[in-house]
């Protein structure tokens, strides 16, 4: 059994005002990302192979589906959930000042460790 103190994890810093910490096994990986600095328009989408589901663990921020006409953008709140399938479309809009996502992805998503 491994245990991991949030002070101790290593910080990435993907893009301005974005700050991400992982656990991972050899099969599964826990993110917890921390966005500052909103609210501000959402990130350009991304996808990845990796199927991600995602607990708001402070909101509110638009999580966005797709694109085009088959685009959704829902709102969420602290406490809710997202899923994202194996590579969609997806990105999230920060609608308060700050917001926190504990993001899960099986598999591990390799480029993260690089």
């Amino acid at each position: 059994m491994a245990t991991y103190k949030f002070s101790e994890l290593p910080v990435a810093r993907p893009s301005k005002g974005v700050e991400r910490r992982q656990a991972y096994t050899d099969h599964i990986m826990m993110t917890i990302v921390d966005f500052s600095g909103g609210p501000r328009p959402p990130d350009p989408p991304h996808k990845h192979p990796h199927e991600q589901i995602s607990y708001v663990a402070k909101g509110p921020i638009n999580f966005i589906l797709g694109e085009g006409d088959a685009q959704t953008v829902t709102r969420l709140e602290t406490g809710d959930i997202f899923a994202v399938p194996s590579d969609a479309l997806h990105t999230v809009e920060l609608l308060g000042k700050t917001a926190r996502l504990i993001d899960c992805f099986y598999p591990i998503r390799e480029d993260f460790l690089k």
